[in-house]
């Protein structure tokens, strides 16, 4: 759990810079969330999502492994899974503002109206090596707890 732990704490603070940076707010996601309302505990999004949908899974598992014999934390744990993996719009975030960025001041020639895979090849290979990395390490990172190898 700590480097999912970990991976938690760069995507709180990639949201906070990217507060600080842009003018415009990007878009929160349940951790963000979860961290600036803890009063709201038990009705925010993370828990609410979370808890029903490991519930249900929960019982579906537990009956698949009263009927067949095998174990049921795989899925159990696999509705955290989309809800963790949502948690990433933070790196599509921070790669769309390094775009905008790119565009307007290192390479005006390209098109910020023109959609990210016809956009200029130099962009794409910058966010495929910084915010793209660290998006494949996120679901790794997520991956890799789901299999119960973060410890």
């Amino acid at each position: 759990m700590a480097k999912l732990m970990n991976m938690f704490v760069v995507l709180i603070a990639i949201q906070i810079c990217l507060l600080m940076y842009t003018k415009q707010t990007p878009e929160n996601n349940v951790i963000w969330l979860f961290v600036t309302t803890l009063s709201a505990w038990g009705t925010g999004g993370l828990i609410l999502g979370i808890v029903g949908i490991a519930s249900g899974i929960g019982l579906v598992g537990v009956a698949a492994a009263s009927q067949f014999g095998f174990k049921t934390d795989f899925l159990i744990f696999a509705p955290a899974i989309a809800g963790f993996i949502s948690c990433g719009t933070v790196l599509t975030n921070l790669a769309s503002v390094m775009r905008d960025d790119l565009i307007s001041s290192v390479f005006p020639a390209c098109s910020i109206a023109a959609p990210l895979s016809v956009a200029c090849g130099p962009v794409n290979i910058v966010l495929a090596v910084f915010p793209g990395i660290l998006a494949l390490y996120y679901v790794i990172t997520i991956l890799s707890w789901w299999r119960g190898q973060d410890y």
